[in-house]
């Protein structure tokens, strides 16, 4: 048996049109500013699939959509809650179609469950259902593979969406996909959504106005975009569709607001992720380094010490160099890893010039700047030791 699949868009007519056994119905759609939505823990196992089955169906839709250059959607309770009770209201009445078993149409039900009309009074929302498949995936494809349905999940319009899935009644498995539209809520999207960045260079995906200035925002004529929910600093720019930007350094939750305008009236969005950059490391390949001088040369052996400064971590981890003694010195105090830095002794002072048995002490300290760095900073002690005479010993070559 064909599983069945119906669509429902927003447009002011209805159109029924039989094709490939779909019934496609384009009805009339408006909306509303979304509350938020707070995640439901299960009541057990059945309930978690189906949540599962939800966002799964989401990111399934949000991949059709990016994939082609639209925007993806958000979340939104309202929607959720309106696909769910139709689900619901299907099986308990057997019965598969758009209209209600009160008589209600796609956009009454959004409206019905809190979702915010624009100015002539109704939601503005399309309705993708299905019955029979049991995996997001095949429900995903089914209404791919039909025209009506395609049109929908792929309709630049949209911004919003809520899915519901339950299970029993005569197809054993339904689904509802609601995608919407209200006014004066434009999403923001940092990475298309995804929850983690493993980089703190970030692509924010913008949304606009295209459904009406009746009741909302207009034509947005600048942006903001700022960590800083009150925007200190922040330049207007032009809107555009993708923006690439810099989170703060350091791991952990990131939050992104976006201040739309259309010259009169203002929008604020925002969207968070969490930054979990590989966390860098300090590495430096000596714990210590001893000098020797000749009494009365005025020189060292060695002349000179190599430090090589790494990250065994994530990321270029960037360090400086420094000494409580003026005489250890440095080739150079900063930089980037990989680094080799070399340590050298400076008679300035007169530190060599003393009788043999004089030990001269000092301690380099490298340290990283990075955020979170980790084995930071580091202690390297210096000694300078005044001997007697050096002696040199010259081994033979010896060949075979």
């Amino acid at each position: 048996m064909r599983n069945p699949c119906k669509s429902v868009q927003s447009v002011s007519f209805v159109l029924y049109t039989l094709s490939l056994g779909l019934i496609l119905v384009l009805a009339v759609g408006m909306f509303f500013t979304p509350l938020t939505l707070h995640a439901q823990t299960p009541s057990n196992d059945l309930e978690a699939q189906n949540e599962a089955f939800e966002l799964e169906v989401i990111r399934l839709v949000n991949l059709e959509r990016t994939s082609r250059g639209r925007a993806p959607l958000r979340r939104n309770a309202n929607l959720t809650n309106a696909a769910r009770a139709h689900n619901a209201d299907m099986i308990a009445n057997n019965f598969f179609s758009h209209v209600g078993s009160n008589g209600s149409s796609s956009s009454e039900r959004a409206c019905t469950h809190g979702y915010t009309p624009y100015g002539w009074g109704a939601c503005y929302v399309g309705e993708n259902i299905g019955a029979g498949y049991t995996t997001p995936a095949a429900v995903v494809n089914g209404w791919m593979n039909s025209s009506g349905h395609r049109a929908n999940i792929l309709n630049a319009n949209y911004r919003e969406v809520g899915t519901g899935h339950s299970t029993g009644g005569s197809w054993d498995n339904y689904w509802t996909l609601k995608l919407g539209a209200q006014p004066n809520v434009l999403p923001v999207f940092i990475n298309n959504d995804t929850d983690e960045t493993s980089t703190y260079q970030v692509t924010v995906t913008l949304t606009k106005e295209d459904v009406s200035s009746w009741g909302s925002i207009g034509t947005i004529t600048g942006m903001q975009m700022s960590q800083d929910p009150n925007f200190t600093g922040a330049t207007w720019q032009p809107w555009s569709q993708t923006i690439a930007f810099e989170l703060t350094r350091g791991n952990g939750e990131k939050t992104v607001y976006v201040k739309f305008t259309d010259g009169s009236n203002t929008v604020i969005s925002s969207d968070t992720i969490t930054l979990n950059e590989p966390v860098p490391n300090l590495s430096v390949d000596r714990t210590s380094i001893t000098f020797v001088s000749e009494a009365g040369s005025g020189q060292t052996v060695p002349t000179s010490f190599s430090l090589q400064i790494d990250n065994s971590g994530g990321d270029t981890l960037h360090w400086t160099a420094s000494s409580d003694q003026t005489w250890a010195q440095f080739s150079a105090t900063s930089g980037d890893t990989p680094a080799t830095v070399g340590v050298s002794i400076s008679n300035s002072s007169g530190i060599l010039n003393g009788p043999a048995g004089t030990i001269e002490t000092a301690n380099i300290t490298v340290t990283a700047t990075n955020p979170d760095a980790l084995n930071t900073p580091q202690t390297i002690p210096v000694t300078v030791r005044i001997v007697e005479e050096i002696f040199s010993t010259h081994l033979p070559l010896v060949f075979q």
